[in-house]
């Protein structure tokens, strides 16, 4: 019979030999082997050991190497980068199939005034507080929105949000909604993020004048001294813009049914 190593492959010991043989899974398939003259590794067999089997014509064990630790690992890795590109790739297509059908819907200038939105809401600095002895800071639209004007010690805390900013959240959302929706007035919900951002200066305006209104006593002193509190940041002239462009796909297109 020819001892000549048809192949190799990649086993675990299961069972360690000692007075019986010991056992070795490779593949679905178990195999009995013993270390006279097969194992040709320095350190003794462990279960649960990977090694590297060298089989004859015949499927009999010729020889066992435990894998080196570090050699194992760096395959693991390797194999786990294999399944995390694969998946990455899929994923990413997935995503871009979607985001092209929710372009396809949308229109691009739609989606990409809508997105940008969405990240001027949440990110970007959309104006500064000044909180007078307890310094300033800088907030996204998000986070003013959530400020009360009439206490300064809710306002250095954070705020806390209410119907009011819950209604914003829904202007946002309203034009990736307007795709699916029959109605053929729909089209005019792109407009709320800008109806919105007419009214919160008008919403900040009554809070600050009821705080503040009659220290402040006119309806220009109530204005100069909001201005003195809060001043504008880039994230809002990015929401005021795509408010803008969203309000223009309004009159604009309809809503394809």
């Amino acid at each position: 019979m020819s001892t000549a190593i048809r192949s190799r492959a990649r086993g675990t010991v299961i069972r360690v030999p000692d007075s019986n043989p010991g056992l070795l899974f490779i593949g679905s398939e178990q195999k009995a082997f013993t270390l006279e003259q097969i194992w040709r590794s320095p350190t003794a067999p462990s279960a649960n050991m990977v090694v590297d089997v060298d089989l004859d014509g015949a499927g009999n064990i010729t020889a066992i190497t435990a894998v080196d630790a570090q050699q194992l690992t760096k395959e693991r890795l390797s194999q786990f980068s294999g399944v995390a590109q694969e998946q990455g790739k899929q994923v990413a297509e997935i995503a871009r199939q979607g985001v092209g059908a929710l372009a396809a819907r949308m229109g691009k200038v739609a989606l990409i005034a809508t997105v940008s939105a969405w990240i001027a809401w949440f990110f970007l600095p959309a104006g500064g507080i000044n909180l007078g002895f307890l310094g300033s800071k800088s907030l996204t639209f998000w986070e003013l929105l959530a400020i009360d004007l009439s206490n300064p010690m809710n306002m250095a805390s954070g705020g806390s949000h209410g119907l009011f900013a819950l209604i914003g959240l829904v202007a946002i959302a309203a034009p990736f909604a307007v795709p699916f929706l029959k109605h053929p007035q729909a089209k005019y919900l792109n407009a709320m993020l800008l109806a919105y951002l007419v009214l919160t200066p008008l919403k900040m305006w009554w809070d600050f004048n009821q705080a503040f209104g009659k220290a402040a006593g006119t309806a220009e002193g109530v204005f100069k001294e909001m201005a003195d509190v809060i001043s504008i940041g880039v994230g809002m002239y990015v929401l005021v813009i795509a408010g803008l462009v969203l309000t223009a796909q309004a009159l604009k297109n309809r809503v394809s049914v």
